[in-house]
């Protein structure tokens, strides 16, 4: 019996969203601890940092769409449950499958959109108007990644539900 390979590319993802999840919450470690850092510098030795405010800016940025796929895949994202609660099962998977299908459209627009102004970040090398300029290809190229890992996740539960192979299958796993 072979395996399905919708369901090995899944698992693939799963552990590539989970790697992403675990670099997300390694950035939260240093982004609180250089806003420590600064707090600090600032209160004791009236000397502020120039790097802090900015960087830890653009690190929100890989937090929030590096751990978003991990948080769909946990089942995690916010869910309106006041209708969901009054269907049939049926209706519910149906409710389930248009909102994968909204919700990849919405991905795939913001993958393009991501992409789109990436590339002219690169090729235009855009750097911040500040004094630290960072090139902010750098800074962008997260939402690229972020939004193919969300859009390939959608695509892939929604297919596995689709087919009933998903039924609560990441919620309440601990990895």
């Amino acid at each position: 019996m072979s395996k399905d390979p919708v369901f090995t590319l899944y698992t693939g993802i799963k552990k590539v969203n989970l790697i992403c999840a675990t670099i997300a919450g390694i950035i939260i470690l240093f982004v609180n601890f250089s806003i420590f850092l600064d707090v600090f510098l600032r209160y004791f030795f009236k000397s502020p940092s120039i790097w802090i405010t900015e960087i830890s800016t653009y690190l929100f940025l890989y937090i929030i769409f590096l751990a978003t796929p991990y948080a769909l895949q946990k089942g995690q994202h916010i869910r309106v449950t006041f209708l969901r609660h009054r269907l049939n099962p049926a209706a519910t998977r149906a409710l389930d499958l248009l909102c994968s299908i909204l919700a990849m459209t919405f991905c795939s627009v913001l993958l393009w959109q991501a992409s789109s102004m990436t590339w002219t970040a690169f090729t235009e090398k855009w750097a911040s108007p500040t004094v630290l300029s960072a090139p902010l290809a750098y800074v962008y190229v997260v939402m690229v990644v972020g939004s193919t890992l969300l859009l390939a996740t959608f695509l892939l539960r929604a297919i596995l539900e689709f087919r009933g192979r998903l039924e609560g299958e990441d919620e309440g796993e601990n990895a």
